[in-house]
């Protein structure tokens, strides 16, 4: 069935990918066609690098999550692969606009390019669709502080700690997954314990200490996340950990998911004379990100 298609990576499904997503969904409507977004799993450009590693702000089942929020009707992976890599323009817009998506309107940002070389920019498509009959919209860039939004843009507010910056940009607050595993117990030992969360290699860990909201199920709590490495302790190797001190709460969560959104940077990680120092400053941390969650309590 004919469609109206856009094609990209989405990876983060941001405020300009939003943006061409409702422009895709009110145009397929009013010419009575289905909806259809076809996007790459792993961004092209970390094809080219061999990046799996720290590069993805969503993972493809988030990324479809939240497009189906935006309600397209059908949503399809383009694995990038040798193959698409070495494909010229002309053939992609052939076999994957034409023949695969039947594609009667198509709608992509003003930057968007694919093929060999990236040949299939939006001049060739301009050109291409009115050829094929189809309907074309190159849509304008959605601005933060000056720069355009874009996912690369966000990689580096993440990369950065800059979480505040990164979750304007998208229209969400930017988060992390995964099962509780079992630690070396070191918060507990402390006093603050903490639930050890083992996050997809390939999502991005901002370094820092957060304050967050945690998804347990449908429960919603609230914590003081650490992206670091312990250098006070120095029990990782170097190695980045997401570990959360959730408020005022106490059960056995290993094996459980958890979603921890991080809202607010309260500071860099940092290494301390003394565990007790250590534990003097998670309180202050504790304390902040109590006055954040609510501006009624005193510190």
């Amino acid at each position: 069935m004919p469609s109206y298609l856009t094609i990209g990576t989405y990876d983060g499904v941001h405020l300009g990918h939003q943006k061409i997503i409702r422009t895709l969904i009110r145009e397929s409507f009013k010419l009575g066609l289905d909806s259809s977004l076809a996007y790459f799993p792993l961004p092209p450009k970390f094809f080219f690098l061999n990046e799996t590693k720290n590069c993805l702000i969503t993972l493809p089942a988030e990324r479809e999550k939240l497009i189906r929020r935006l309600c397209v009707k059908h949503i399809t992976e383009i694995p990038f692969d040798t193959a698409l890599a070495e494909m010229h323009a002309e053939a992609f817009f052939n076999s994957v606009i034409l023949k695969t998506h039947a594609a009667a309107g198509l709608c992509v940002g003003r930057d968007f390019a694919f093929g060999r070389g990236r040949g299939g920019n939006v001049e060739f498509l301009k050109k291409r669709c009115a050829a094929a009959g189809i309907r074309f919209k190159a849509m304008s860039f959605v601005n933060f502080g000056g720069h355009k939004i874009s996912s690369s843009l966000i990689r580096t507010f993440l990369r950065n700690g800059r979480v505040e910056d990164a979750n304007k940009c998208l229209g969400w607050n930017y988060s992390l997954s995964g099962k509780v595993v079992t630690g070396a117990g070191l918060g507990r030992r402390i006093g603050f314990p903490t639930a050890n969360i083992d996050v997809h290699p390939a999502k991005i860990l901002p370094p820092g200490i957060f304050a967050a909201k945690v998804r347990l199920d449908k429960e919603i709590f609230y914590g003081v996340a650490n992206v670091g490495r312990r250098p006070t302790v120095d029990s990782l190797g170097g190695r980045l950990l997401l570990e959360v001190h959730i408020l005022d709460f106490d059960r056995d969560i290993y094996g459980r998911l958890l979603e921890v959104e991080l809202l607010s940077y309260l500071r860099p990680e940092k290494k301390f004379r003394s565990k007790e120092n250590l534990q003097r400053q998670i309180l202050q941390d504790i304390g902040i990100a109590r006055k954040l969650f609510n501006p009624k309590i005193a510190i």
